[in-house]
């Protein structure tokens, strides 16, 4: 039986600043969509900046025939089939704003993992921010955010879409695996101090959507990649003050410090540092996820053959250390961490399991 005609109708713009066009002309050919053009920096001498091209972007929709308008960098790749998954998202989310791509050290990656690990097919976005590398709207709200965008202040266009975004109580979600992947050229809006940012769990090969979104916990394990402090956010409740060192929660749940280093010594060759902070992240996030989606750490070990399971493990510890440890170093030996990461889930498996024995 054929498969019926898809409702949405796609168009997309790529942002740029003239000196890349070249980049975002090859992004653009590579999409697979027929109403699509470059959306160029007005401003090129201007200050580093992506909310300047981000308006003329997303006010492109204003002009294309469409019922959804996606909006996209020109550092990005995106996966195979990339028009066909991208309708499917928008069948099941027609009235969401939904980000192709989340980067490997954010809050909202450490949601995207677990939604791999349970089944989910799109997470909620917690980060203070809308992520913006691949971002696809209604035509009319893409219309309406191209007006904010270009009498927004600042030179961060993913703070103001969020900002845009809640004001007018619109769902943002992030699609698991995600579709795009940053190759990571120099920064539109000056933010190369930020290291190397990747996808979450890219899905090279594409990928089919069921709808479902993650049920958010009340605690979220998060490694901040700027400070290297493992803390536990409450996310009810994401304010600085409110964060608790992960070690202090972990002690609290039963976990013995001199064990916890001991272990991350014996795997990961060191207790202390910033490998201590992956370490006890990777088993507060097994504790957690076992706390709030039951046996489904266990059957990770059996799923390690499954790429989107083993991507989303090899990218927590580069993503997490990116400014600390050489990222590059950190894939090269995934080999190795992702055993070491699954076997710091299961100790927090454990401790969930022996609290609710005790």
């Amino acid at each position: 039986m054929p498969k019926p005609l898809s409702f949405v109708v796609l168009s997309a713009s790529v942002m740029t600043h003239p000196r890349r066009s070249g980049s975002a002309r090859r992004v653009l050919d590579s999409l697979g969509i027929a109403d699509s053009a470059l959306a160029l920096d007005p401003e090129p001498e201007g200050p580093p900046s992506s909310l300047r091209a981000s308006g003329v972007a997303f006010t492109d929709a204003a002009r294309l025939d469409s019922t959804h308008h996606l909006v996209l960098q020109d550092d990005v790749r995106v996966c195979a089939g990339f028009p066909e998954s991208v309708r499917g998202i928008a069948e099941r989310h027609p009235e969401a704003a939904v980000s192709l791509f989340v980067e490997w050290g954010s809050r909202t990656a450490h949601l995207a993992r677990w939604a791999v690990f349970t089944g989910a097919g799109a997470v909620p976005v917690i980060n203070p921010y809308m992520p913006t590398l691949a971002l696809l709207l209604p035509r009319g709200l893409a219309v309406d955010m191209g007006r904010f965008m270009k009498d927004a202040d600042g030179r961060s266009d993913d703070r103001a879409a969020l900002r845009f975004l809640r004001e007018r109580g619109v769902p943002t979600l992030t699609v698991v695996p995600n579709l795009v992947e940053h190759d990571d050229l120099p920064s539109l809006k000056g933010n190369d101090d930020h290291g190397m940012r990747r996808s979450v769990c890219f899905a090279a090969e594409g990928a089919r959507f069921d709808g479902t979104v993650l049920d958010v916990p009340p605690l979220l394990p998060f490694l901040r990649w700027n400070t290297c402090d493992a803390v536990v956010v409450d996310t009810a409740h994401d304010v600085p003050e409110a964060h608790r060192p992960t070690l202090e929660v972990l002690e609290e749940w039963g976990a013995a410090p001199g064990e916890l280093r001991r272990a991350c010594a014996g795997h990961l060759g060191a207790g202390s540092g910033p490998l201590f902070a992956l370490w006890l992240t990777a088993v507060a996030l097994g504790a957690v996820q076992e706390r709030h989606w039951p046996g489904t750490v266990a059957g990770l070990r059996d799923r390690l053959d499954e790429p989107p399971v083993r991507r989303a493990l090899a990218t927590l510890a580069p993503g997490a250390l990116r400014v600390f440890l050489d990222p590059d170093r950190l894939a090269e030996r995934s080999d190795q961490l992702v055993p070491a990461l699954l076997i710091a889930m299961e100790h927090g498996r454990d401790l969930t399991t022996a609290d609710q024995h005790a």
